[in-house]
Parts: structure tokens; sequence; C-alpha cells
């Protein structure tokens, strides 16, 4: 993670750009079409100034790098479905990504690639004061919804493989309201480190269950049953965090399939979660040197995108992660 978040690498990349004596930077300035000449490639933007009026900018490149379309609740709508003016947004500066340049190139005839239906989001902190509070962790205890229930199999994969997901299904069906529960062991081996530490708040903590369940403010009589059940259907093969390790429940609603180990060991610890959007799927076509690809295979001269304008993803985001050393390597 950056010192800083996003807005300490747009504020470094600035800096680097505001070096270079040919290149000029306008505030406040939002492209609205592409350019072309008769023939069809693409030689400017035009844009709306901050007062209101349009002007054409002309160059003979342009690159798009604005980002998705997370911002734009009307996209959303279109593309992902109801209820998606319910999801918060991870970091304050992404109700700017309101997916103009995709809507740009769409116009000109890009083709396009990635999942318009998807959308990567992850599961934070309520209590955070900060963008970005997401808790790592739902494999090394459980998740239960406002009612103390859990509605997904914790330890059905690695972390990576499934923090999107767990996220997706909060939201969607459990009214984007729940909590991360663990005991002292989980604690112990993962505090202070990586898993918890992207949130500024402390756990809760309590001494018993109940008492726990009290200042999340849901019902102490349900978690506790919850969490009674959950411990009782563990099995009793070794728990080893470096792998899937079998160690599972049987003959609940949700079986959890690893790292299934009794919460038994006080205090006790939660997080309060909800989902947040954090980007988009969709985008257009590119090839490997980043130029923007047609509807019928061509390049369209002139034109280039890149990041998650580019449409990277389909029906997941692709994080493997090596357990044996704990290295996360995204592709």
């Amino acid at each position: 993670m950056p010192d800083g978040g996003g807005w300490a690498i747009i504020k470094a990349l600035m800096k680097h750009i505001e070096q270079f004596d040919n290149c000029d930077v306008h505030w406040e300035t939002e492209a609205r079409s592409l350019l072309t000449d008769q023939q069809g490639r693409i030689n400017g933007v035009q844009v709306r100034k901050a007062n209101g009026l349009l002007e054409n900018l002309y160059a003979p490149e342009v690159m798009l790098a604005s980002g998705g379309f997370e911002g734009n609740r009307e996209m959303l709508a279109k593309y992902i479905g109801p209820k998606t003016h319910e999801l918060p947004l991870i970091a304050p500066g992404l109700k700017y990504n309101r997916g103009q340049g995709l809507n740009m190139a769409l116009e000109i005839g890009a083709d396009t690639a990635g999942s318009f239906d998807g959308f990567h989001s992850e599961m934070v902190d309520t209590r955070a004061t900060k963008p970005d509070a997401v808790i790592w962790g739902h494999n090394y205890g459980i998740v239960v919804n406002e009612n103390c229930e859990r509605f997904y199999d914790e330890g059905k994969r690695h972390l990576f493989a499934t923090f999107e997901m767990i996220a997706l299904e909060l939201w969607r069906d459990h009214q984007n309201k729940g909590y991360f529960i663990t005991d002292d062991t989980i604690m112990k081996r993962f505090r202070p480190g990586w898993v918890f530490e992207s949130t500024d708040q402390e756990p809760v903590q309590a001494n018993s269950i109940p008492e726990l369940a009290k200042k999340l403010g849901i019902d102490a009589a349900k978690l506790e049953k919850t969490v009674s059940e959950f411990n009782a259907a563990c099995n009793d093969k070794p728990f080893d965090l470096m792998k899937l390790d079998g160690k599972a429940t049987t003959d609940l609603k949700v079986n959890k399939s690893n790292w299934a180990n009794p919460l038994d060991n006080a205090p006790y610890y939660a997080f309060p979660l909800e989902t947040q959007l954090t980007f988009t799927y969709g985008g257009v076509k590119v090839n490997t040197d980043s130029q923007v690809v047609a509807t019928n295979g061509a390049p369209i001269p002139g034109l280039w995108a890149t990041g998650e304008l580019t449409g990277l993803y389909y029906n997941g985001m692709l994080c493997p992660l090596n357990v044996l050393d704990m290295k996360l390597i995204c592709v």
C-alpha cells in the first residue's frame, strides 16, 4: 500500500508531469468527445471548461486513462443492474470515474472487453475514518450478517481467491451489513501484521461472545448460538493457515471447507463490515501496444488507452496467492 493511498500516487505523478516544459495541465476540464480528421484518425479532444464553454484541444495522439465508471450511477444501473446506487465507493476520488473515456471511445467505434456486468468490491470497516479500510481475514474466523447467520464458506479457497465474492454476496443478499468474528488464537498469529491493518480502527473486543454481540449492537443469543454450532461442527484435523488444511465443519447450513478452527479462546474480536465498490470491469479493447481496437479488429489511428478503462477482467479479479511466502501477485 502506498503511504497516503491513491491521492499520494496522483500527487507524485503530477509533480513529475509538471517538470516538463512542453506539458500543459488543464484543470477543471472535462473531456466530452474525441476529434477526428476526415479519414477517422483521432486528432484531439473536445472539452468543457470550468466556465461551461466547449473548446477543442488538438494533438497527434490521445491516450485515454480515465478509469472505470464506478462514479456514474446511470452506467452502473445500465450495465450491472439494480441496487448499484446503494454501493458506497471505497475511496472519495472514485466519484470522478464517470466512464467518460469509455463513452467517448464507444462513440467512434471502439470494441469492448471485460465483464460489463461485473465489478470488484471489498469488505471494509464501517467505523473507519480513512478510505480503503479493507478487512482482510474472513478465512481466519467467521463472517455473519445482521441476523448473526453465516452465509458464505469462509474457507472455500485462499483469501485473495474469495475476498471479492464474499463481499459481493454481503451486498447482494444480506443488506450490506455484516461482522467478522474471530478469537485470540488468530489475533496472536496475525497482529500486528498485514491481515487487519488496512483500517485505522482497533477491533471490537470482549471476553465473551454475548458481550461482543452487545458491543456490536446485534442479538447476543443468536450470535452465541451461531458460534456454538460452528465450534461443535469443526473436525479435529490440524489447523494450518499455510495451506488448504481440510479442517472443516459438517452438518451446518453453510459449511466451512478449510481453517474451521473453533472460536473458543477469549478474548473475542470483531469488525463491523460493509461492501464498497472498488472498480468496474467493462472497458475498451486494446492490443498489446495499448492501441484501442475498433469493432472490425483494426487499431484506431491516434487512440490509446490504459489502466482500468481497458477491459482487463472477466467474472472476477485474478489475484493468485502464494500462501507459502504470503506474497500477492496480481495479474
